[in-house]
């Protein structure tokens, strides 16, 4: 799980997102280069497409570090560097109608998805953090802590998935929903303690982002899923569990993401043990007295 980064080479770093990379050479970093990081993830992409004077200055740093930081990353210079955030601007802003209109027509477009979604899964196992994976496992399985999901206008389908399977393994899960009212009105009442999970792929949503912020201003852990070229709210994020979108057609795929909430889910339940078979078998017994007691069992 997550991409060996030891000895990165130019077309290496120029075949991955430079976000990525970057959160993937945190512990290597030197305190000023780590400063240049945290900058660069806090303005990202922006901070990295200003001149190296104006990038050192944001990071209270020297040009020479800058220069330093972006040949660790794999880059033969800040034009290389500069370069490979311009294509991640172009890919993040890119809709899916104008990816449609670009997509060669296939032959055997189902033999085709189902390979294509098989790399997924494979991109996804290299790119996801083994660490941030398994804070997000510990802090989900933290019973003491109320855990509320948000997602957007297509990833709400992996928000309610997340939300509804750890309601059967522990209490003190929220979905926040969106159509009910502002998102950011349902987190008032999260505390320091709590952990928002939060789910923003292309093209990011602001209301989502501006959630992240508020329950990281709060003191609150946030959990984010994102694509690789990585959500704005990965600045107010500590756990981020990037995983592929890679698909056939316009559509992002979310194959990769819900492989991801499945595993976590697992990992949760492992380590709740018999207070989740316990919580499991008290739902069941409910839901079996709804059906006797003649109440609708779909509702």
């Amino acid at each position: 799980m997550g991409q060996d980064v030891t000895n990165i080479t130019s077309r290496d770093a120029g075949d991955s997102r430079v976000g990525e990379l970057v959160r993937q050479r945190l512990d290597s970093l030197s305190p000023a280069e780590r400063r240049l990081a945290r900058v660069l993830l806090a303005s990202y992409p922006i901070a990295g497409l200003e001149s190296v004077a104006r990038f050192a200055e944001r990071a209270g740093v020297s040009p020479p570090t800058v220069t330093r930081f972006i040949t660790k990353l794999g880059f033969r210079g800040y034009p290389e560097f500069q370069e490979n955030l311009r294509h991640e601007v172009q890919a993040r802003l890119s809709s899916p109608l104008a990816r449609y209109r670009d997509e060669p027509k296939r032959e055997s477009p189902v033999d085709d998805a189902l390979a294509v979604w098989t790399s997924n899964l494979k991109s996804t196992v290299e790119l996801l953090s083994a660490r941030d994976m398994k804070e997000a496992v510990e802090l989900l399985a933290d019973v003491r802590r109320r855990v509320m999901v948000l997602g957007g206008r297509v990833s709400a389908t992996l928000a309610r998935y997340l939300a509804g399977q750890l309601h059967l393994l522990r209490p003190g899960i929220g979905l926040v929903d969106a159509e009910r009212s502002a998102p950011a009105q349902q987190l008032i009442d999260m505390r320091k303690t709590d952990v928002l999970v939060v789910f923003d792929y292309r093209r990011y949503q602001p209301d989502t982002i501006e959630c992240a912020r508020l329950a990281a201003g709060r003191g609150c852990s946030v959990v984010l899923f994102t694509d690789p070229w990585l959500s704005p709210a990965s600045a107010f994020s500590r756990q981020v569990l990037v995983t592929s979108v890679e698909t056939v057609g316009p559509f992002d795929s979310l194959v990769g993401a819900m492989a991801v909430v499945e595993a976590l889910v697992a990992a949760v339940l492992r380590r709740l043990g018999p207070r989740a078979e316990a919580r499991m078998q008290n739902l069941d017994r409910l839901r079996a007295g709804d059906v006797l007691g003649g109440s609708d069992p779909g509702a």
